[in-house]
């Protein structure tokens, strides 16, 4: 049976550049967070839980090395990965760019020393950069340096709400500054958000779109033990959206992207026992089926709502590539 394309994936950029499967291994430096030390609060954003959606193995001892050989091991032994020779590092954990520039160049030194490394995604926050630290990235061996940005929102009363620490504008000048910087830019953004309406959040795509970026990460907000947002959820002042409509706002948010923007995600990966609501974020396969299927059925795809109105790209380009 043929399968139909429906957007422009982060796996399907991977191959087009460096020819075959690219596998992205997580890395956790021990990062920090302005938000959390007390340099703006202590609190940390309401949805965040403690090791700020990382692995927490630094922490346990293991360098950025270690990390990187642990799970190429792992991989090395998985049906599915075993004969993958290529990786990017992903740097998620807290906000990877916060502290001096001299940290920042100490990583990214040992990062430039792993083996069969051909990239660097690298997560933060958008007050976290400085036009020394974009110099630093911009100045790596890779092409494909991807500074990625959590916005979650253009609206600053949500921002506010959310007690993000930083404004819609300041996420708009650092994404106008990285990509000045020549890096490719990934916004990380949250359906969802309490206070926020439908319409909100598809605004905020729309606004995101506008400006120079390369990328964008689409997130379900999920409820985490031990977080503000456990405290809002079982007291009921906040409601987590049902499945059904979360995939219903990702198509509808995907038909306004334009095609060239790489899709690196359309809902959260969670894993681990710290997940309090909803139940279905923890099923991604499930959740990524239903999106297809819903652009299946209604015949949309990236894009038909913005630059390509007229015919769908993605299945054309699946049918002459020779990668797949």
């Amino acid at each position: 049976m043929k399968r139909n394309y429906h957007y422009y994936s982060f796996d399907t950029w991977l191959k087009a550049v460096h020819g075959e499967k690219v596998q992205k291994i997580s890395l956790d430096a021990n990062s920090g967070c302005p938000n959390r030390d007390g340099t703006i609060s202590k609190k940390g954003c309401t949805f965040c839980d403690a090791q700020g959606s990382g692995s927490g193995l630094m922490s346990t001892g293991l360098s950025l090395l270690e990390q990187w050989q642990f799970w190429r091991e792992k991989f090395a032994i998985s049906d599915r990965l075993k004969h993958t020779h290529l990786f990017l590092a992903y740097m998620q954990s807290f906000s990877n760019t916060y502290g001096s520039a001299r940290r920042l160049r100490l990583i990214t030194n040992e990062l430039q020393t792993l083996k069969n490394i051909v990239g660097l995604a690298i997560g933060t926050r958008p007050d976290c950069i400085d036009d020394e630290k974009l110099a630093i990235l911009s100045k790596l061996p890779w092409d494909n340096t991807w500074l990625e940005f959590g916005v979650q929102s253009m609206h600053d009363k949500t921002l506010q709400r959310i007690s993000r620490g930083h404004d819609a504008e300041c996420s708009k000048q650092a994404i106008i500054k990285a990509h000045e910087h020549g890096l490719k830019v990934c916004v990380h953004l949250m359906a969802a958000l309490p206070g926020e309406t439908e319409d909100d959040f598809i605004e905020t795509v729309k606004r995101v779109c506008e400006l120079p970026i390369s990328g964008i990460k689409l997130h379900g907000l999920y409820v985490c033990k031990g977080t503000e947002m456990e405290n809002e959820f079982r007291n009921k002042t906040y409601v987590p959206m049902e499945k059904q409509r979360y995939a219903e706002l990702i198509v509808k948010a995907l038909t306004i992207i334009p095609s060239h923007i790489v899709i690196h995600r359309l809902c959260a990966d969670f894993t681990g026992d710290a997940l309090v609501a909803p139940e279905w974020a923890s099923q991604k396969g499930s959740v990524l089926r239903q999106i297809d299927e819903l652009l299946h059925i209604q015949g949309l795809w990236q894009g038909c709502n913005a630059d390509v109105p007229n015919k769908n790209p993605f299945n054309e380009a699946h049918e002459t590539s020779s990668l797949d």
